[in-house]
């Protein structure tokens, strides 16, 4: 039986993820044979959502891989302890036939290697891990005749050069590529849900992918469409900015955040009282400070004791409880009756099962999680890569002037599997939810240009949004459209005239002019217009960069308005420097929601230098607050 078969039998159980493994592991294989098997190093992306099973689709890959007689991998984990372990242990479990090394497990590396079966060793990202494993294997001659995997989990998080624009080369990006040239060829799947620093690398950085494999969520996945939505979801409840309320030391707590906690105290009493579940999560991501997380936490504490007195016997407590419980009910009919419930709570409290527990940079281990019920404040330690199960309820405040979307689409723990959605509920204010709703839009668009392996891949965000950090992009080969702007050829193509006089002529017989000369014409029409102006200097005009733009925002925004305004008779000289007139800008502003394409007709002559024939000139401007993300290789 082969490894790849083997694999799939541990998971029969579930045939859903088997067959989502399948297609992806076929797709991949499939792209894989299509690129040059003689590089020494091929790039490939693996890209899912947050939370959505990355791993169960990567060990699918490498059990593939397996039957193709590759030998050696490398599973790449995040700097965490926790994360090292909770990967070594499935790799274990679900790959029986391979020989598996954790990370301190070079002793062995020699002897397992030459055992007739494949080797996959689990490590760290970790600068002495690294350091460590770079040296054993570049001292391992033989190695020079293999192949070797590399499986790079969370690739954009610590992997990629930080040192870019100084230069140099950042310790662990370095280690890495050395690890790359340990054998005779290498391949590295990159693995994440957020792909934007990978992808807008350039090709002389060695880590641009040749290709991306996406794969489908299941369907009880719970994600950016059904949690921030327009309008907005039932789960979503909007409350004030109260990081300042939590901050100062008197024991009054934030009325969202109190309405949080008890939102979570029904839901636990549920599951107590129906044996649903032995777990229930409740995730605080207030802000990146650890002085806001222990604020938090105190709070809460302090609530939850200030309610084991008075529960009993008060009743403007009950009735606040009761309030939320109608809530409750409102999306699960079925939910116990209320009297049961806030006995359970009481019953709850007295016993004190319930357990504050901060996750940040300052936390000594990392709790058990997956039993009991949990309150769980923290920041980046819960942003990425932290697999919050039965989580149920979320309070999510952070904020930041200039965010970038891939740190912030991280933290949206809240997506995954195991939510009953009934009883799911995110304490958000109403200002971070629609920044969210941009970001799930953003992402959306990212993925169908993935899966379609024709088109170039094109980033769009706000102008108040960053894809992800400057100091992992090459700042001399970034190209960024913004929208708002005009953008005309200095160099345009002086033989185009009568390409674009034969659309012209079609656009004035279908269409009725909005107004002088100015038509509101489709996307396609659009994109014929610009495939037809002939042939530009890329670093003057852009032609396939504007039509991707194109494409992008029509995907972004299916309600987009394009219009085309057409002048004649332009006697505009070569290298003045500018194309509109004061009145065709003012026109073009009055449009600044919408896609505007303006077309001159130059007369051409040689007085003004040009080659003495008309032609038509272009401009493109694009929607205001929008910046079209890309690269220049």
């Amino acid at each position: 039986m082969s490894y790849f078969s083997q694999y799939l039998e541990r998971l029969k159980n579930n045939p859903q993820l088997v067959q989502s493994i399948q297609q992806t592991t076929t797709g991949f294989m499939e792209k894989l044979a299509q690129t040059d098997a003689m590089k020494p190093v091929r790039n490939t992306l693996l890209l899912g959502n947050v939370q959505s099973g990355k791993t169960g689709q990567v060990l699918g890959i490498v059990s593939s891989l397996a039957d193709e007689e590759y030998k050696f991998f490398i599973y790449l984990t995040t700097d965490s302890v926790d994360l090292q372990q909770q990967t070594l242990g499935r790799v274990n479990a679900t790959l029986p036939t391979f020989s598996v090394l954790s990370e301190n497990d070079m002793h062995h590396f020699n002897d397992v290697f030459q055992a007739n079966k494949p080797v996959i060793a689990v490590i760290k990202k970790n600068s002495r891990i690294l350091k460590k494993w770079r040296n054993h294997l570049s001292n391992q001659k033989y190695l020079k005749g293999y192949s070797l995997v590399i499986i790079d989990d969370e690739a954009d998080a610590s992997s990629l050069n930080t040192k870019v624009n100084k230069g140099e080369i950042s310790t662990i990006n370095q280690y890495l590529d050395d690890i790359k040239k340990s054998c005779n060829q290498n391949l590295f799947i990159e693995v994440t849900a957020t792909p934007q620093a990978i992808l807008l690398q350039n090709q002389q950085s060695d880590w641009q992918p040749e290709f991306v494999q996406y794969f489908e969520a299941g369907q009880e996945y719970i994600g950016g469409n059904f949690v921030f939505t327009e309008p907005a979801s039932f789960i979503a409840r909007f409350i004030d900015d109260e990081l300042e309320d939590i901050q100062d030391e008197s024991a009054v707590i934030a009325d969202g955040l109190a309405k949080a906690l008890k939102t979570y105290l029904i839901t636990c009493a549920e599951y107590a009282l129906t044996n649903y579940r032995n777990c229930c999560n409740f995730a605080i991501h207030p802000s990146i400070r650890v002085a806001d997380h222990n604020a938090f936490a105190h709070k809460l504490q302090e609530y939850l004791n200030q309610m084991a007195f008075s529960l009993n016997d008060g009743e403007n407590l009950k009735d606040e409880f009761e309030e939320i419980w109608f809530d409750l009910r409102q999306t699960k009919p079925d939910i116990q009756h209320f009297d049961d419930i806030y006995n359970k709570i009481c019953e709850l409290i007295e016993k004190s099962v319930f357990k504050v527990l901060v996750f940040n940079k300052d936390t000594q281990g990392t709790p058990n999680i997956n039993i009991g019920f949990n309150i769980i404040v923290g920041g980046n330690v819960i942003g990425r890569g932290l697999t919050i199960p039965a989580l149920q309820t979320v309070y999510y405040s952070r904020m930041s002037k200039k965010p970038n979307a891939d740190t912030f689409w991280q933290h949206a723990r809240i997506f995954g599997y195991d939510r009953e959605k009934a009883l799911l509920r995110l304490f958000i204010p109403l200002d971070i939810y629609k920044f969210f709703v941009e970001l799930n839009q953003a992402n959306n668009l990212l993925i169908e240009q993935a899966k379609n392996a024709h088109q170039s891949i094109q980033i769009i965000y706000p102008t108040n949004i960053q894809p992800t950090r400057k100091n992992v992009l090459d700042s001399n080969s970034l190209c960024l459209i913004a929208g708002g702007s005009n953008y005309f050829p200095n160099l345009p193509d002086e033989s185009n005239l009568d390409r674009i006089q034969a659309l012209v002529d079609d656009i004035r017989t279908e269409y009725v002019a909005q107004q002088d000369n100015l038509y509101q014409i489709d996307t396609e029409t659009i994109i014929q217009l610009l495939k037809h102006l002939g042939q530009f200097d890329k670093w003057d005009w852009n032609v396939e960069k504007f039509v991707s733009c194109v494409l992008s925002l029509k995907g972004k925004r299916p309600t987009l308005k394009s219009y085309v305004l057409i002048r004649e008779n332009r006697n505009i000289g070569k290298g003045t420097g500018t194309m509109l007139s004061p009145d065709d800008r003012k026109l073009g502003q009055n449009f600044a929601d919408d896609l505007v394409l303006t077309l001159y007709r130059v007369n051409g002559s040689v007085e003004k230098k040009w080659q003495g024939q008309p032609f038509w000139m272009p401009n493109i401007k694009f929607p205001k607050d929008l910046v079209f993300w890309d690269v220049d290789n």
